[in-house]
C-alpha cells in the first residue's frame, strides 16, 4: 500500500512538472511569434508539430499492420502502440494554430506562383490537411476503441474482427495518403522553387523509423516495469522492423539525390547545395548520417545476427539517437527553406517549445490510458 502511494505521489509530481513545461512552451511560442522575427518561432512549431504528430499516427498505424498480418506478437504490443493516439487531437488542434502562421512559413501565400496556384493556395492547402487529418485521426481513434473493446464479454465476434480488419484497412490507406500530404505541402512547399516526386515517400518512411522505435522503447520500457511480459524474440522483430526502416530511410535519400544530380538542374541542386555546403548545416547533416543511419545501421546489423538478446540499454540509445537524427532532419529541410542564412534553433524560444510539445506528448498519452483502460498485463 506504501509503496503504490508513493508511485501515485510520483507520478502526480511528474505531471505537474510536465504541466509546468507545456505552459513554459507556450508562453514561449507567444513571445517568439509576437517578437521581431517569427519566422524561427513558427519555423520551430512546424518541426514540433510534424515530428510528434507523426509520433502518435504511426502507433495505430504499427497496430494496423499488425491488425491486418495476424502478427503472432504480444496482443499488449498492440495496445500499447494504440496508446501514442492519446496525442491526435491536440495534433489537430496544433494543425489548427498552424494556419495562422502561413504567411510567415510560405512564401507564396503573399506571392502564388502563376504555375503552382492550383495547388499551392490557402483555401484548398487548408482543406485538404484538415479534413485529411481528421479523417486519418478518426479512424485511428475508432480503430484504437474498435481494439480495446475486444475485453467486453461477447465482443470479440467475427463481425468485429472483420470491423477491425476494415477500419485498419483504411487507417493504412490514410495513413500513407495524408503522411505524404504533410510532407508534399507543409514542408517541400516551404521552397516552392523545389519538387521531389520521392519527398512524400521519405517522409513517410522517417516517420514509421521514429515510430516503430517508439513503440519498441515503450515495450522494452513497460516489460522492464513488469507492465507486459513479452519474449526476448518478439522485442528482436520490433528491432527487425526499426532497422528496415532506417535502410529504407537511407534508400529514399539516396534515390532523391541521384535523380537531382544525374538531372543537374539549378533549381534542384541548390536545395542540396545549401544544406550540405553553407554552414552550419553541412556539419548538421553529415551528424545526421552518422549519428541517425551509421551508427544504428552498423549496430542493429550486428544484433540481428544472433540469438534475441535479453537486455536492451544500448538498443534503447540507438533508438534515441535516431529520434534526435529525424529531429534535426526535420529543421535540416525546414530552415534554410525559410531563409539560407537562418541559425540552427538552440535557443531558449526553441528548447521551451520542443519540451512543451514533449510535455503535451506524454501528459494526453497517460490521460489516453487512463480514460480507456486498455489490458496490458499479461502472464509470466
Amino acid at each position: 500500500m506504501g509503496a503504490r502511494r508513493g508511485d501515485v505521489q510520483g507520478r502526480g509530481e511528474h505531471a505537474g512538472l510536465l504541466w509546468a513545461l507545456a505552459a513554459a512552451g507556450a508562453a514561449a511560442f507567444l513571445w517568439g511569434i509576437l517578437g521581431s522575427d517569427p519566422r524561427a518561432t513558427w519555423g520551430i512549431y512546424l518541426v514540433n508539430l510534424l515530428f510528434w504528430s507523426s509520433f502518435a499516427i504511426t502507433g495505430p498505424a504499427l497496430a494496423g499492420m499488425m491488425q491486418m498480418t495476424e502478427a503472432r506478437w504480444s496482443p499488449s504490443v498492440k495496445r500499447l502502440a494504440l496508446t501514442t493516439a492519446g496525442f491526435l487531437p491536440v495534433s489537430f488542434v496544433g494543425f489548427v494554430i498552424l494556419f495562422f502562421g502561413r504567411s510567415a512559413l510560405y512564401s507564396w501565400v503573399g506571392h502564388p506562383i502563376e504555375k503552382k496556384a492550383a495547388w499551392l493556395n490557402v483555401p484548398f492547402m487548408s482543406l485538404r490537411i484538415a479534413v485529411g487529418s481528421l479523417a486519418l485521426y478518426w479512424v485511428a481513434l475508432t480503430f484504437a476503441k474498435a481494439v480495446f473493446a475486444q475485453d467486453a464479454p461477447g465482443a470479440d465476434s467475427p463481425e468485429a474482427h472483420a470491423r477491425r480488419n476494415r477500419l485498419a484497412t483504411v487507417l493504412l490507406m490514410l495513413f500513407v495518403v495524408i503522411l505524404s500530404l504533410w510532407g508534399f505541402d507543409l514542408m517541400m512547399s516551404l521552397d516552392p522553387a523545389w519538387s521531389s516526386g520521392l519527398f512524400g515517400g521519405d517522409y513517410v518512411v522517417t516517420s514509421l523509423y521514429t515510430g516503430f522505435g517508439l513503440v519498441t522503447f515503450l515495450t522494452i520500457r513497460a516489460n522492464a516495469r513488469g507492465v507486459i511480459h513479452v519474449a526476448p524474440s518478439v522485442i528482436q522483430d520490433m528491432a527487425k522492423l526499426t532497422f528496415a526502416m532506417c535502410v529504407m530511410w537511407m534508400y529514399f535519400f539516396f534515390s532523391q539525390y541521384l535523380v537531382i544530380w544525374y538531372g543537374n538542374v539549378p533549381v534542384e541542386t541548390r536545395f542540396f547545395l545549401n544544406r550540405f555546403f553553407n554552414p552550419p548545416w553541412g556539419h548538421i547533416a553529415w551528424a545526421i548520417f552518422i549519428v541517425g543511419w551509421l551508427v544504428p545501421f552498423a549496430y542493429l546489423l550486428k544484433r540481428l545476427t544472433g540469438r534475441p538478446p535479453t537486455r536492451h540499454k544500448v538498443f534503447t540509445v540507438i533508438l534515441f539517437m535516431g529520434w534526435i537524427a529525424i529531429f534535426a532532419e526535420r529543421i535540416l529541410i525546414i530552415f534554410p527553406s525559410l531563409d539560407k542564412n537562418i541559425a540552427f534553433p538552440l535557443g531558449p524560444t526553441a528548447v521551451l517549445i520542443t519540451a512543451g510539445f514533449f510535455a503535451l506528448f506524454t501528459l494526453s498519452r497517460r490521460q489516453f490510458i487512463a480514460k480507456h483502460q486498455p489490458v496490458l498485463r499479461q502472464p509470466k
